[in-house]
C-alpha cells in the first residue's frame, strides 16, 4: 500500500510543478490560488461525508492547532512556487533545490525535537545531498 502512496504522491508532485509553471503570468495568483484551494475543499469535504468514520462533530473535536498550521504552511508553499516559477526559475531545479534545502533542515529538527537518530550512512547522504545542492547551483 505504501508503493500505491508513493506513486500517488509523485504524480502530485509532477502535476504540481508543471501546472504551477504553466499558470499564466498575467493570472491573479491570489484568484488562481484561491480556485485551488476551494476546488480541493470541496474534494476533501466530499471525501469526508461519503467515506465512513466517525460523525463531524467526533471528527472536529479530534483536530488541533495542526489543522491550520498546514493550511497557512500550504498556503506559503503554494504561493512561493508559483512567485518563484513567475520569476522563470526552471520547474527542472526548483523542486530539487526545495526539497533538498528542506531535507536538510528537516534533518535538524528531527535531531533536535524528535529524537530522530543518524547513521553514519544517513550522514553520508546528507553529505551528497550538501555536494548535490552546491553542485546544482553552478552556473
Amino acid at each position: 500500500m505504501q508503493m500505491l502512496w508513493l506513486g500517488v504522491a509523485i504524480a502530485g508532485t509532477v502535476g504540481y510543478h508543471v501546472i504551477l509553471k504553466l499558470t499564466p503570468t498575467g493570472a491573479n495568483p491570489y484568484l488562481s490560488l484561491s480556485i485551488s484551494f476551494a476546488i480541493g475543499a470541496a474534494v476533501f469535504a466530499t471525501t469526508f461525508a461519503v467515506a465512513p468514520g466517525a460523525p463531524l462533530r467526533e471528527s472536529i473535536s479530534q483536530l488541533n492547532w495542526t489543522a491550520v498550521a498546514l493550511g497557512l504552511v500550504v498556503t506559503c508553499l503554494d504561493f512561493g512556487f508559483m512567485m518563484l516559477y513567475r520569476t522563470g526559475f526552471d520547474v527542472s531545479l526548483g523542486q530539487i533545490i526545495t526539497q533538498s534545502a528542506g531535507a536538510l533542515l528537516l534533518v535538524l529538527l528531527g535531531v533536535a525535537f524528535f529524537a530522530e537518530k543518524l547513521t553514519l550512512a544517513n550522514i553520508g547522504g546528507i553529505a551528497l545531498c550538501v555536494v548535490g545542492l552546491w553542485l546544482i547551483n553552478q552556473k
